[in-house]
């Protein structure tokens, strides 16, 4: 398990910086692909209508093809669009002739998929019986040996709880369920629907592929968190592909979507990774790539890379419709030391409803957050809670940024008092507190485009410990100073301060770490 989360992880930072070119500019219109020549147009009886003369149909999409603002065209294999916004067609009394046709030089593709359930069934079962069958035949593991008697027992004995080790429980389970929502989505179901599976996807796996009692814990961890990890990850890798590329930007389009999120290698099997599709829409974002060093004062020096997302489509929509994670930041961060991987840390908040009024985003949140590193040690946490986003730009240059939300959550701890009961949760080495508590996390950000900015942070974890009556806190504070070299890059200068404390009825335990950094920003 080890070896494979180096080895994606490394695939997935070099991928990021080596390809960033590959991210839609979004200050930029997309040119559009031309579509190849028909040789027949048949002409129905109401004028504003035709149809291009096709041979074969295409049962998962519905074709709409729109002329100028009013008149329609529709075909049985691919929907059109004219690029060109001015009316194209008009059939007013005010010409003298009875119509006038108008065809722009240039139309690109709008296909609109269909909810496909049953795929989306089938993709999810064939996630875990790969899993299953790379854990039996690959891996060997005894729990994977499963058999009638197995699926019986676990419907007769139901939910129990689990004691594997903190990164399966916390990230490999979250990470799962990502997948079954990803699927999900790219099958035309909705943000609700694809949750459901997810926990339908979830329930297979524990009842019928392993050979253990089904772990409350577990589904909890892959429902949640494929709710909210696996819809960031569906976006991102949304960003990225461009059915309408050809030639070798399209191959690494593709493959990149796939290192960021492996449901898309469905694409590949189904050939929709060649397929002439979508022209992307425009998307709004922000995008940075830091590298650079950093260190604590308890540990030699390590070398970091980063990727910090903010997509704030939400701000630019005329309308107030809010749909789930139209606004989402997503910050991922590797350290290396001498010893090799060794830091790894995932904050990922998106809305899942609630209202836009002018610059600010009131609503519910969905979070996902998952820390292993030498100062803050381990924590996670998946959760649900009110938040408030805040984005404002002036006419001076001068802009803020704000964000903050309040989740209940579930997640799991490194503990700082000594661990007597190993219900608690375990490793071969360690073990973890594992369940309920708060997440407070708060995001400022002041600044003046072309100069710099500062920002600040704070966040706030509760976890109490599901099987003994132990509470652990981490506190965080950080502080950056952001300096524009230019246009596309930054010198980041950061601090942060790490507060744990833990208490029970018989122990109390306080201790804090630090860490600073010095990092070169790649802006996009």
């Amino acid at each position: 398990m080890k070896k494979g989360t180096v080895i994606f992880s490394l695939s997935l930072i070099i991928l990021l910086i080596s390809y960033t070119c590959l991210f839609s500019d979004e200050s930029q219109d997309v040119s559009p692909k031309l579509l190849p020549s028909y040789k027949t147009l048949s002409f129905l009886s109401k004028i504003d209508q035709l149809f291009p003369d096709y041979s074969k149909n295409s049962p998962k999409k519905t074709p709409t093809l729109f002329l100028g603002y009013k008149s329609a065209l529709s075909g049985e294999d691919f929907p059109l669009r004219i690029k060109d916004e001015t009316a194209q067609f008009s059939t007013a009394a005010l010409y003298p002739k009875p119509f006038t046709l108008n065809l722009a030089p240039a139309l690109y593709i709008t296909t609109k998929l269909r909810k496909d359930h049953g795929t989306a069934v089938f993709q999810i079962s064939g996630i875990n019986a790969i899993v299953w069958a790379f854990d039996k035949y690959i891996m060997k593991e005894s729990w994977a040996d499963i058999s009638f008697n197995t699926i019986v027992e676990n419907f007769k004995y139901g939910y129990g709880w689990d004691n594997e080790g903190f990164i399966t429980n916390q990230f490999s389970h979250p990470y799962h369920g990502a997948m079954y929502h990803s699927v999900s989505r790219a099958n035309g179901l909705s943000f609700l629907e694809s949750t459901v599976y997810t926990f339908l996807g979830s329930f297979m796996w524990e009842f019928f592929l392993e050979a253990e009692r089904p772990a409350a814990n577990d589904s909890i961890m892959t429902t949640l968190g494929g709710m909210t990890l696996g819809e960031t990850l569906f976006r991102v890798a949304g960003l990225v592909v461009d059915e309408n590329a050809t030639g070798i930007g399209r191959i690494l389009r593709e493959i990149l979507a796939f290192y960021i999120n492996p449901a898309y290698g469905y694409r590949f099997f189904s050939g929709k990774a060649s397929r002439l599709g979508n022209t992307p829409k425009k998307r709004h974002y922000s995008l940075r790539f830091p590298v650079g060093a950093y260190s604590s004062f308890t540990a030699k020096p390590g070398f970091l890379v980063a990727t910090q997302l903010e997509y704030k489509d939400v701000f630019k929509k005329e309308h107030s419709e809010i749909h789930p994670y139209d606004w989402f930041s997503f910050d991922l961060r590797v350290g290396f030391s001498e010893k090799g991987l060794h830091d790894k840390e995932i904050f990922s908040t998106g809305i899942l409803t609630g209202k836009k009024v002018k610059n600010r985003l009131v609503g519910l949140f969905g979070t996902f957050n998952y820390i292993d590193t030498y100062t803050a040690q381990k924590m996670s946490a998946v959760g649900v809670g009110p938040g408030l986003v805040v984005v404002s730009d002036s006419e001076s240059s001068l802009f803020f940024n704000g964000s903050g939300v309040v989740s209940v959550i579930f997640g799991g701890s490194s503990p700082s008092l000594d661990v007597k009961d190993e219900s608690a949760g375990s490793e071969i080495e360690r073990s973890y507190y594992l369940g309920p508590g708060m997440l407070g996390r708060f995001m400022m950000e002041l600044g003046r485009r072309g100069l710099g900015s500062i920002h600040t942070g704070f966040s706030q974890y509760w976890v109490h410990c599901a099987f003994t009556n132990t509470n652990e806190f981490l506190s965080i504070l950080s502080l950056n100073l952001r300096y524009d070299l230019s246009r596309n890059s930054q010198l980041s200068l950061g601090y942060e301060y790490y507060l744990r404390q833990a208490k029970n009825q018989e122990q109390r335990f306080t201790g804090t770490q630090d860490t600073v950094r010095a990092l070169y920003v790649f802006k996009f």
